[in-house]
């Protein structure tokens, strides 16, 4: 029933907010970027400073509520080296907040019988179904801890939303029927995304880049995706997603600062295209005003012409605002089902 409410108040707020002009109703917070994993294609693993008051946390939620955000994803970097994240989940979820959490799983086993009962959804990052994931990502254990995370989490709360989430690049390619196998092994899902490429956000080095696939073989690849997921196979993706990448054709208009606004650990307020000068601090500024400031207006018109992002979050985000039937469905059967 929780679930049901979210949906059907983020369609809500979705009509109003194209409607009315209202503002965005979700917030992607990335609380820290500090991570212990060295994966090849993070754009956000850094040493930035972050804001650890607690208080200070809840004061913007409380903020955001009173603004009409109705939903909340804490990731990173990797959240659960945050010290305070499990009380300011508990907090989101008593002001009613449908709350979220990306992380890397190696954590989870220490974390998963509180997180059961705090998350809404809990998505972890695996790239490979087996071991091997270790070495991609620079941490003896971390798919083995990842895996009893998730049955922790699943014999905790077996009504908790739980996917694996995988980016699609030229060093996994070859593992996409793997991973849905491993995900009917556990009884839960998973979700293809293509690399976003460009510079790391919080750390100085090299631009993640050379590990997208070339067009014909990202769209191979992503059409093995669609035709399982037409199987009826454990896929999040919708088809409209997976058809993109097929057919070579990552066009669409992209709709994310309409929708939610990314909290950066110092509490800056990112403007992605042009991160010299964010749109405000959620810690320092008034919501309301970065909402209805210039700067977020300038971002909402410019954004209309971007698609360079490739996420999943991004696109399907965009897609559902735009109401096209397929992906609205497809958001349904993935968090109602």
């Amino acid at each position: 029933m929780r679930r049901l409410t979210y949906f059907l108040r983020a369609v809500r707020k979705v009509l109003r907010t194209r409607l009315k002009g209202e503002g965005p109703f979700f917030v992607s917070h990335l609380i820290t970027a500090r991570c212990f994993a060295r994966c090849p294609t993070c754009l956000w693993r850094g040493d930035v400073p972050e804001e650890k008051n607690v208080s200070k946390v809840l004061k913007f939620y409380r903020e955001a509520r009173e603004e009409g955000f109705v939903s909340t994803t804490f990731w990173g970097g990797e959240p659960l080296l945050w010290e305070g994240l499990l009380e300011v989940m508990e907090g989101c979820r008593k002001m009613g907040f449908v709350t979220g959490l990306i992380t890397n799983g190696y954590l989870l086993p220490r974390y998963a019988r509180d997180l059961a009962h705090l998350a809404d959804f809990v998505i972890v990052s695996v790239d490979l179904p087996s071991e091997e994931h270790d070495r991609l990502r620079g941490v003896e254990g971390m798919f083995r801890r990842a895996l009893e995370g998730i049955s922790l989490l699943s014999e905790e709360n077996p009504g908790l939303k739980v996917f694996l989430n995988t980016v699609v690049s030229r060093l996994n390619f070859h593992a996409v029927e793997g991973m849905v196998e491993l995900c009917e092994e556990l009884g839960i899902s998973v979700t293809f995304e293509s690399v976003d490429e460009g510079e790391p956000q919080f750390r100085d080095g090299p631009r993640v880049e050379g590990l997208r696939l070339p067009r014909e073989e990202e769209a191979e690849v992503f059409g093995r995706i669609r035709r399982m997921k037409r199987e009826g196979r454990p896929v999040n993706n919708s088809e409209s997603y997976l058809r993109m990448f097929e057919e070579g054709r990552v066009r669409y208009r992209c709709h994310l600062p309409s929708i939610s606004v990314r909290v950066e650990p110092d509490g800056n307020v990112t403007n992605c295209l042009d991160r010299k000068h964010p749109l405000g601090n959620v810690y320092r500024d008034r919501l309301r005003d970065i909402l209805e400031g210039e700067r977020m207006r300038w971002l909402r018109r410019e954004a209309l012409g971007c698609h360079r992002c490739v996420d999943t979050g991004t696109v399907e985000s965009s897609l559902f605002w735009e109401f096209k039937p397929e992906v609205v469905l497809n958001t349904l059967r993935l968090f109602l089902g």
